[in-house]
């Protein structure tokens, strides 16, 4: 498979697709260069941080912490995106995907700025979640009553969205309290 090849084939990718790549790529390469790459690319909570670094608003959502943390953000944004691409353009897909991820950022920081349960703690956060639960939450919300093919039964699209955003508002205490703000921000845009 030629350069020629591969050009062909990533042009013949849809967008999400693209996003997915783009995730994959940055993951392996984080492994080469994970202190510099952090550094400079994941959001920090400090609102100071954020106007010195104000592009970690959006590149947060390309790095993982982990396999585990990028196989699912992925395979949620896989099928999500199948749905959404087949009712809206694909402008309308990377505005939700990408305003869930810097809303998600927003009130990440804010939380942290705002309530006193955070006070004196300055954590980073990684990770395409905020823009997977917009992209998700748009779907569950636009069509509610789709159901699709969990293993051995069918579900409405309404009830993945409640549940997942159920789980976030209840795991918030329980650790990862920032990510699971920011799922909350990408779902409120979504």
């Amino acid at each position: 498979m030629g350069l020629n090849d591969i050009k062909i084939k990533y042009q013949s990718f849809s967008i999400f697709e693209k996003i997915i790549l783009y995730n994959v790529l940055i993951f392996l390469l984080s492994f080469f260069f994970k202190s510099f790459l952090l550094d400079f690319f994941q959001l920090n909570s400090n609102f100071q941080s954020l106007i010195l670094n104000p592009w970690t608003l959006v590149t947060y959502s390309f790095f993982h912490t982990r396999i585990s943390h990028l196989f699912w953000n992925m395979l949620l944004l896989y099928y999500a995106s199948s749905i959404f691409l087949n009712l809206f353009k694909k402008e309308t897909f990377i505005n939700t995907y990408f305003l869930g991820v810097i809303f998600g950022g927003i009130l990440f920081v804010l939380s942290y700025l705002v309530f006193p349960v955070f006070k004196g703690i300055s954590p980073s956060m990684i990770g395409a979640s905020a823009g997977v639960m917009a992209v998700l939450i748009f779907v569950c919300t636009y069509t509610p009553e789709t159901e699709i093919r969990l293993l051995f039964f069918n579900v409405k699209l309404k009830y993945i969205g409640i549940a997942l955003v159920a789980i976030d508002l209840v795991m918030i205490p329980y650790g990862n309290a920032g990510g699971r703000i920011s799922h909350l921000g990408g779902a409120i845009l979504g």
